[in-house]
């Protein structure tokens, strides 16, 4: 019963998040892909409202964020569940999307596709985040714990937090269901804003083969990958206010969102050469990442975003690009990369994708950066990449459905 009601308590997010269908640019949208932004708006939503309750000091409690929750959902004042203006895709897409959750839920429901860092890093702060009422800094700075890095952003522990306090405990089958979940979201928002089924067929073969070589069930990666995919895919069709929060989730939920958020940024100043524009969209994730490394600062938590200041180790560059490239062929002779590079070159006119294809080149070459701060890499390289390059792939199929219009 516990596992059920920690989803029911996700999933119930998606009721606040439709505050985000007042948005002209949501309102067009099919309803599967409004409901995805709408749970995407509510994992935003009560990280933030958990959050703030811990600076000033309020009580975690149902009542205390189930109010302002509640609120949400009167404001948004959504009741119209018809079709938006998107035209529907083929069937057959829609049956691969299917097929291919109904797969990873395979993989979550035999525990084959669980991560460790779930068991040793996100599962464990989520609980004691859920127990102390707050973010415990005392927790996070034990000396013995520093492997669980104080300093990771906390929107993937403040999300687990919640579906505890839902349940009224952590529940370990939740946090591994929610990445089918999150799957399935994924790939009807990049359905929607891109209105392509066809490259949301694709992104989810992609994320889901990924998800199970790499093992990334309860880990942070999916929510990344979900808000990531919304944000590139709400940059790139033109859905500016989305995009906006969007990013500053995905500067939330893991450390390499913040150079994700100013690659994307820079990709949008040159491609659409709106420099106001290319402020403002990310400053909302540069507020709340700014806010959140004062704070690990000021309790001596800074640990992963100090990692760029270390000493660079060029003479492997050549042995951290080869084992990386070695790991992206994701064992199955680099078939995610030639699915999604070949409509590009088949293509001419590139237009929107050049925004999405310097986002992937820009976050490859950043993981290469900061793989080269690793005096042995090879296990780092090893033991991440096949997780963190999904990013540049995720890009390239928001790329090849931008160049499909």
């Amino acid at each position: 019963m516990t596992d059920i009601l920690w989803i029911a308590g996700i999933l119930v997010l998606i009721f606040p998040g439709m505050i985000l269908w007042r948005l002209p640019e949501v309102q067009r949208l099919d309803l599967p892909a409004r409901l995805s932004i709408a749970l995407a708006g509510g994992i935003a939503t009560v990280t933030a409202i958990l959050y703030l309750y811990n600076f000033v000091h309020l009580p975690w409690t149902r009542f205390t964020v189930g109010v302002p929750l509640i609120a949400c959902v009167i404001l948004s004042g959504a009741k119209d569940l018809r079709r938006g203006d998107a035209s529907p895709s083929p069937r057959l897409s829609m049956t691969t999307i299917l097929i291919f959750v109904a797969l990873t839920i395979y993989g979550v429901a035999t525990a084959r596709e669980t991560c460790g860092d779930l068991i040793y890093f996100w599962g464990p702060k989520g609980q004691r985040f859920h127990y102390a009422g707050a973010i415990d800094t005392g927790f996070l700075g034990f000396r013995d714990y520093y492997l669980m890095h104080s300093d990771y952003p906390p929107l993937v522990p403040l999300l687990y937090a919640w579906g505890s306090l839902v349940a009224h405990r952590f529940s370990w089958w939740g946090a591994l269901f929610l990445m089918p979940i999150l799957l399935l979201a994924t790939a009807f928002a990049l359905r929607g804003l891109a209105r392509n089924g066809w490259y949301a067929a694709l992104l989810t073969a992609i994320l889901a083969y990924g998800f199970a070589i790499g093992m990334v069930g309860g880990a942070a990666d999916p929510v990344l990958l979900f808000f990531e995919v919304i944000a590139i895919a709400a940059l790139t069709f033109d859905f500016e206010v989305l995009a906006a929060i969007a990013l500053a989730a995905v500067a939330f939920t893991k450390v390499e969102g913040v150079v994700f958020v100013a690659i994307a940024a820079f990709a949008y100043l040159v491609t659409r050469r709106r420099l106001a524009k290319s402020i403002l969209i990310p400053l909302p994730a540069a507020i709340l990442i700014g806010w959140w490394i004062a704070f690990a600062s000021g309790n001596h938590l800074i640990d992963s975003y100090g990692l760029a200041r270390g000493s660079i180790h060029l003479d492997l560059f050549g042995a951290v690009v080869g084992e990386t490239i070695r790991q992206a062929s994701y064992k199955i002779a680099y078939v995610p990369w030639l699915a999604t590079l070949m409509p590009l070159a088949m293509r001419r006119n590139f237009g929107r994708a050049w925004l999405p294809i310097i986002v992937a080149a820009g976050t490859f070459l950043s993981t290469l950066f900061y793989y080269l701060h690793a005096a042995s890499p090879s296990w780092w390289i090893e033991a991440s990449a096949q997780r963190v390059l999904l990013t540049p792939l995720a890009c390239l199929v928001v790329a090849s459905a931008a160049t499909s219009e």
